[in-house]
């Protein structure tokens, strides 16, 4: 769901999962996959914009799933010409910014997830020549991912790498063979810094890439007692300097405040050990048995539906999993430790403010709620679409009184009002008729069709090629269609159904290449 399509399900219009995990209290999210043909520009703008630093990770396809062609089986565990390709696309489908850079919320890549499980299965129990066969697929993995950097001409701060290995013991690596994760670790090591040992012969310098960029980590549902004696105390003695973190952790039996309090206390007070990623986020319904205990959401009645290329899901509403050992729902726990807030459930599965539509019936649906801050979230809403910036207790006050109802207080009302401009709100002057970022590309696309058909005065066939995902190229083309028509009233000409919305420059400055794309925009440096 790392992807545009799924805004339904991540946007703050339709479920706000990345607004529920911020809230919660954390800084970082992690993610499994990714498909370089879909763009993810949207996503990493939306974790960006909450503070959110984003960890994505490889697909396994090229690893083991690819049939034919993949390294595992078709290449002798070297992925150099498997992963390169799937890497660039990444790179052009939103990891990288129109100017070459990487997206400020991208922070780490994930190679691979548990490679000692897959690269090959029995990497870590099988024959000497497992661990060779997993340092050559991770360091032919690694020379890839720079041959692409390469290729793309990156420039400017760059990303760190990881891949995350289980928590198992490996009892056939040359070290740290009776000790979880850390004899894959120097196995890992051990091939960056000597990869003809591995049969591999890197086109880049990944022994100095690795110095600089990477960062060590592994999964573990243990105790957190457990981790200062069993991996910490070896780990900061071999690999000094080089910042390792918890990528899926979560001890079920566990009472969470106390257990997360105590590794997250490990983590204030070893520089190396960055912190962990709480495993994990939903129940995975998917799956059986014990691998359904870790999800701190349960899925409760259909909130939205979610077209995904060719299909319709839908998008159930969150509902809190219990956690008895803390007398709370397993996410007020986690917030807890991380000093977050607990997860206000009275609007989970409610009329969202941020997603119904700009009309009278998505009024009536917030009004209905008696809530002065949802009813605040859809006028804020309102006045944004306006292009309007405000300041003060006015805005406070307007959804405190529409909030409470009454035949004189209506959507008409509410439009004529914040029409007349009143003194407290403020109209951008730069402000442009943008693709909205809260519905899924496919609305947009049907927009852009529609509009290109009415243009008169700009092509739809020469956009420069900075504006280049399904957003960018709207922004490109509302902006200069609703210049053409002349009109003084967004809320009615520039919607396209939902698909655009009159920002002013603070909101869509914000959004990758927006500003460079709109009419007016200067191409990106």
């Amino acid at each position: 769901w790392f992807c545009d399509e799924a805004v339904p399900m991540w946007g703050r219009a339709g479920r706000g999962d990345l607004h529920v995990i911020r809230n919660m209290g954390a800084n970082f999210v992690r993610l499994y996959g990714n498909n370089g043909l879909n763009d993810h520009t949207n996503f990493l703008d939306e974790a960006g914009s909450l503070g959110l630093g984003v960890a994505a990770g490889m697909s396994d396809y090229p690893y083991y799933q690819k049939v034919p062609g993949s390294c595992r089986e078709s290449t002798d565990f070297n992925c150099f010409t498997q992963v390169k390709p799937a890497y660039l696309l990444n790179l052009q489908r939103g990891f990288l910014t129109p100017s070459g850079q990487y997206h400020e919320a991208l922070r780490y890549m994930n190679i691979l997830n548990e490679p000692d499980l897959k690269m090959p299965p029995d990497a870590t129990t099988g024959s000497e020549q497992g661990p060779i066969e997993m340092g050559r697929s991770l360091i032919s993995a690694f020379d890839a991912i720079l041959d692409a950097e390469r290729e793309a001409g990156v420039n400017g701060p760059l990303i760190n790498f990881t891949a995350t290995f289980s928590y198992a013991i490996c009892g056939v690596c040359d070290k740290f063979s009776s000790q979880p994760a850390l004899g894959q670790i120097a196995t890992l090591d051990d091939a960056m810094r000597n990869p003809a040992k591995y049969g591999y012969a890197p086109k880049n310098d990944i022994t100095t890439a690795y110095t600089q960029r990477w960062v060590h980590s592994f999964n573990t549902q243990n105790p957190a007692t457990d981790l200062q004696h069993q991996f910490l105390d070896d780990y900061v003695t071999t690999f000094p300097g080089m910042p390792v973190y918890i990528g899926e952790y979560h001890r079920v039996p566990a009472n969470q405040t106390s257990d997360l309090a105590i590794i997250l206390d490990l983590a204030e007070r070893h520089p190396l050990f960055l912190g962990i990623s709480f495993f994990q986020y939903q129940v995975a319904y998917w799956k059986e048995g014990t691998e359904m205990d870790f999800g701190m959401f349960g899925l409760g009645d259909e909130l939205t539906t979610m077209p995904y290329f060719s299909k319709e899901y839908s998008v159930y509403c969150l509902e809190p999993v219990d956690h008895a050992p803390s007398g709370m729902s397993m996410p007020d726990a986690v917030a807890q430790a991380f000093g977050g807030a607990p997860v206000d459930t009275t609007f989970l599965c409610a009329a969202n403010p941020m997603g119904v539509p700009l009309s009278g019936e998505g009024f009536a649906k917030i009004a209905a709620q008696h809530s002065s801050s949802q009813m605040k979230l859809f006028i804020e809403r309102m006045a944004t679409h306006m292009g309007a910036t405000w300041d003060g207790s006015a805005m406070d006050d307007l959804a405190e009184t529409y909030s409470a109802g009454g035949s004189d207080h209506t959507f008409e009302k509410l439009a004529s009002y914040l029409g007349s401009k009143p003194s407290w709100l403020q109209v951008d002057p730069d402000a442009k008729c943008v693709a909205n970022r809260n519905v899924e590309p496919a609305v947009v696309g049907s927009a852009i069709g529609w509009t290109c058909s009415k243009a008169k005065t700009f092509s739809c066939t020469d956009l420069p090629s900075y504006c280049n995902n399904t957003y960018r190229k709207a922004d490109y083309i509302f902006s200069r269609y609703y210049e053409e028509v002349g009109s003084s009233n967004p809320l009615q000409d520039c919607s396209f159904s939902g698909a655009a919305m009159f920002a002013p420059l603070d909101v869509y400055k914000t959004w990758t290449g927006s500003a460079n794309c709109v009419a007016g925009g200067a191409a990106p440096p």
